[in-house]
């Protein structure tokens, strides 16, 4: 497939801020996006807009936090957990609904909690529906960052600690497997089924129609999967399947994922080399001693198989995906040592040639 990189004008101006771990929405032609490295504020862009530009809006109210995951319905955007410091100073991941309308450009905290904890997972809309599922446990991430407290910079203690919470297998970790709905005219959670596999926290949404496809994430801590799996809506259920996979063999987690013109894209994410092959030889402390990757290769799901396609012009997770102008638009993201960035990057395919434009 052929390849252009178009490196003219800015898709986008640069945020205000560098930006990673935050999330994001697009509500018709108008973009808004928080939390992670801005804290606690939150911007609005219109594409529409001749002089296109990143505005403040109402600072978000409740804990700063990482990982959160939000949803626009009727107009209200909708913010779902994320991981941050509790009233006592301790990281944990929460639970909790934020809603923020932007006519009146005012935030409220709903009376809502999530059954789980919600660190990881993914969110999508579907009539009028939001769904989640995946992510960690909430007990165990929580526990691990309460021991790390206990033990005050005890070297020998936190090396104990961090052995005991990473040497583990995949499935002593729970990650949600539990599909889960929120109903936004009554701030209600209701149970949806179980995905037939493993959970992921980390994974890459991507909604096509009436399916949901989600690519790779990690299965515990430091081990990511090259799987694929694929929901579709069937008789009030969801019918899921295996794709083949992609980022072969480690996978990624904090990747970028979108459609264009009927075809799925997969971008970035991050990973350690040589985890899989660790863990498979029985070395579950997979990721220990290995330096995390960013990738930056961009891959096609076409007619059931996947192509690598080209290069990103960086390798780079933990951003924001948003569809946008029959495309995959990627904003912000963290880059080689965790550096967060201002930019963004369309993908977009068509007649199989593959536009980048910076």
């Amino acid at each position: 497939m052929a390849a252009s990189f178009a490196a003219g004008a800015s898709v986008l101006p640069p945020l205000p801020v560098p930006f990673k771990s935050g999330t994001g929405v697009i509500d018709g032609k108008v973009i808004y996006m928080g939390l992670g490295s801005a804290g606690k504020t939150w911007y609005k862009l219109d594409t529409g807009s001749p002089e296109k530009k990143w505005e403040p809006v109402a600072e978000f109210p409740g804990t700063p936090r990482e990982q959160s995951t939000s949803a626009v319905i009727n107009g209200n955007i909708y913010v779902f957990g994320g991981v941050g410091k509790n009233e006592n100073g301790l990281t944990q991941a929460f639970n909790d609904v934020y809603m923020y309308n932007p006519s009146e450009n005012v935030w409220r905290k709903l009376m809502s909690h999530s059954p789980l904890g919600m660190v990881g997972h993914v969110t999508w809309v579907h009539d009028g529906k939001v769904f989640t599922t995946g992510g960690v446990n909430q007990n165990i991430f929580n526990g691990y960052f309460s021991d790390v407290a206990l033990a005050d910079g005890n070297k020998t203690l936190l090396d104990g600690i961090n052995k005991n919470y990473f040497g583990k297998s995949a499935g002593d970790y729970l990650y949600s497997n539990t599909i889960l709905t929120f109903d936004p005219d009554s701030s209600q959670w209701h149970y949806y089924g179980m995905l037939p596999f493993h959970g992921t926290a980390g994974a890459t949404p991507v909604v096509n129609g009436d399916s949901i496809i989600l690519i790779n994430g990690e299965v515990k801590p430091g081990l990511r999967t090259d799987e694929v799996i694929a929901g579709q809506f069937k008789n009030k259920g969801l019918v899921w399947k295996k794709l083949s996979p992609v980022s072969s063999p480690d996978g990624v987690a904090g990747g970028f994922g979108g459609m264009s013109h009927g075809d799925i894209i997969f971008a970035g994410g991050a990973y350690f080399p040589g985890a899989r092959n660790n863990y498979s030889q029985g070395k579950f402390y997979a990721h220990q001693g290995l330096k995390k990757t960013y990738s930056d290769k961009v891959y096609l799901y076409k007619k059931g198989t996947w192509s690598d396609v080209g290069t990103l012009p960086e390798g780079i997770a933990y951003g924001v995906s948003l569809p946008w102008e029959n495309g995959l638009l990627m904003i912000g993201g963290e880059t080689d040592g965790g550096q967060a960035t201002t930019g963004s990057v369309w993908l977009g395919v068509n007649n199989s040639h593959l536009e980048i434009k910076k």
